[in-house]
This record gives structure tokens, C-alpha cells and sequence, in this order.
């Protein structure tokens, strides 16, 4: 990974754009969906730019200065790019080069707007056509009123934390509310379910849980055929014990901020781990390649079997047409 994705609070800040072109106007009109204050460089700009109010028509002529206490400089004048961006690193501005990677110090991804939810899509300048594709995908496959959903959760979240305890529970009520029934309540825009199945949601967070074991079996090791069910237990997994054969690109599928030991059958005893984690509350699972191994299924509260053999071969689709885009679309949004 060479370009580190972040996301930039432009809430008041400066950005210049250099250019007043349609390459120019197309990065103002994302910056319009910001609160950043927009400055544009260029000797004629855009009617649209030049009939937007929130667009500061500058200067006609650029200089150096124009760049100071910017929080971003874009630059959309073939011309100038490479001043532009030579007089921004200068100053330590990110700047972005229309076209010209080479000389920029960030790239635009494809975005996916659920305003406050924003799913961004980049592929470092090698693929921008996949990307946008990507994000046509994702784009339809998501509720209109998702980004009204994570609004929602927001208001609530002082109270939740009044009402629910912090760790394993609460993340079980968000799980819940982003997942469950509230969610499906909330989007059908029915309150008085939505009402109903919060306070349901609130209650069963709030009942002390005890741990659950689940044995997690990957199949022949490629995310691609990883179930539905075993990503959603490595979503949910807050310990996550794998056994080291395990490839690392399925445990990229797993929450970030899961606990996770690695273990060798020779060496460990796997059974004494999985009860020593799961008396503490938690939620566990057991990875392994293949299937769990029946001498350990005694102690699961579930197991989880992989694809194996022929079932993996037919379960191959074409990258489009993958089925589970939308769950992990959906999880990738709470």
C-alpha cells in the first residue's frame, strides 16, 4: 500500500484550486459537499463555478501566495501542475496534479456518499475505470437512508452508553441496531417498530452473557470461499485463537481490534485457551483450515464448517456476481 487512506476534516479550511476548467469544476463539486472554504485560481472559470456562492473567485493570475494556509491545494491547469504542486510540497500542503500521479501527494478515490457514511474506493492510479465500476456496485446495493441510520446512532449513542455497558455488550447492541431489527425498522421508516425492537435491543444487551465458542473451519484457505456465516463470526469474534496454517488474508476479514493468538496443535492446548477466553464473557472463535476437528466440537457452543472439495469449486463465481457484496457492503458500513 503506498497511498494510506485517511479521512480529512475540512470543516472550515482553505482549499485553492487551480484551474477554472470542467476538470476543475468536478473536484470543486465534491469539495461543495464539505464545509471547506473554496478558493479558485484561474484566468476564466466555470459558469457554474462562477454562479456557485460558496466558490471565492481569487485571483485570474496564480502565485506562489495564493497557497498559503491552505489545508489542500488541487491543481486542474496543465500549465501550472507542476509549479503548483512543487509550491505546495514546499509548504507541506497535499496537493493533487489532475492527470499527473506522478507529481501528486494524494489521489481522489471513488466515493460512496451516505452522508455521514462515506465508503471510499482507490487503486493507486492503476485502475481508476475498476474503481469507478466498484463503486456503481456498492452505490446501488446500499439503502438510500443508511447515512440517516448512522445519524440516528449517533443521537443515541450518550444514552447507550448510560444504559449499556461498555466491551462485549455494547458492541452487541450496535451490532444489533446497525444489523437487526432496528435497522430493518428504521429503514422501512416504520417508528413504532423501530421504537419496539431498540428497547428489545437495549434489554438484551444489558443481560449478562456468557462467553460462546465457535469452531470456524475456512475451507481451502481462500477468502473467496469463505462463508457468510464465518465472516460474520470473525466480525463478531472479540478473541479470535487460529490455528498458524490459517492464511493471513483470512484473518483480514476479522474486526481490527479482536484479540488474536495463534496456536499449533503440537504445541498448545487449544480446548484449555478457548475455555480460559470464553469464562471472561467473551465471544471466540476457533479458526482453522479445512474443518474444526471433531475432538474440539464437544466444547463449541457452534461449529461452523468450510467449503470443501467439489462444493468449493462450484461455489466459484465471477468477481461481479459475487452474492455476499451486499453483507460485506453492509458491514463495511457499520
Amino acid at each position: 500500500m503506498r497511498y494510506f487512506p485517511v479521512f480529512l476534516d475540512l470543516a472550515k479550511a482553505k482549499v485553492v484550486v487551480v484551474g477554472g476548467n470542467e476538470e476543475a469544476l468536478r473536484k470543486v463539486r465534491l469539495l461543495l459537499k464539505t464545509d471547506a472554504r473554496i478558493e479558485v485560481i484561474a484566468p476564466e472559470i466555470h459558469e457554474e463555478l462562477a454562479a456557485n456562492g460558496r466558490v471565492v473567485w481569487r485571483a485570474k493570475h496564480y502565485a506562489a501566495e495564493h497557497l498559503d494556509g491552505a489545508r489542500l491545494v488541487y491543481s486542474a491547469d496543465p500549465a501550472f501542475n507542476a509549479q503548483v504542486s512543487a509550491d505546495a510540497q514546499a509548504r507541506g500542503i497535499p496537493v493533487n496534479a489532475v492527470d499527473q500521479a506522478d507529481i501528486s501527494t494524494f489521489l481522489v478515490p471513488s466515493i460512496v456518499d451516505r452522508d455521514p457514511v462515506v465508503i471510499a474506493i482507490g487503486t493507486e492510479g492503476a485502475a481508476p475505470v475498476l474503481a469507478m465500476g466498484l463503486r456503481a456496485k456498492i452505490d446501488a446495493l446500499l439503502p438510500a437512508r443508511l447515512g440517516a441510520l448512522a445519524a440516528k446512532a449517533q443521537t443515541l449513542r450518550e444514552k447507550i452508553a448510560g444504559l449499556v455497558p461498555k466491551g462485549t455488550r455494547r458492541r452487541a447492541f450496535w451490532q444489533e441496531f446497525f444489523f437487526g431489527a432496528p435497522r430493518d425498522a428504521f429503514l422501512s421508516d416504520d417508528n413504532v417498530a423501530f421504537d419496539l425492537s431498540l428497547t428489545d435491543a437495549i434489554y438484551g444487551a444489558r443481560t449478562v452473557h456468557t462467553g460462546h465458542i465457535s469452531l470456524v473451519g475456512t475451507g481451502p484457505g481462500d477468502p473467496e470461499l469463505l462463508t457468510l456465516k464465518a465472516q460474520r463470526k470473525l466480525q463478531e469474534a472479540d478473541v479470535i485463537v487460529y490455528d498458524r496454517l490459517v492464511p493471513a488474508a483470512i484473518l483480514e476479514m476479522a474486526r481490527r481490534d479482536a484479540v488474536r493468538i495463534a496456536v499449533s496443535t503440537q504445541a498448545h492446548d487449544i480446548e484449555a485457551i478457548l475455555e480460559r477466553e470464553a469464562k471472561s464473557g467473551l465471544n471466540v472463535v476457533y479458526l482453522v483450515r479445512g474443518n474444526p476437528q471433531n475432538t474440539l466440537s464437544g466444547i463449541a457452543d457452534e461449529v461452523v464448517p468450510g467449503i470443501e472439495g467439489e462444493a468449493a469449486e462450484a461455489n466459484v463465481l465471477p468477481f461481479p456476481l459475487r452474492e455476499d457484496i451486499r453483507e460485506a457492503a453492509l458491514r463495511a458500513a457499520s
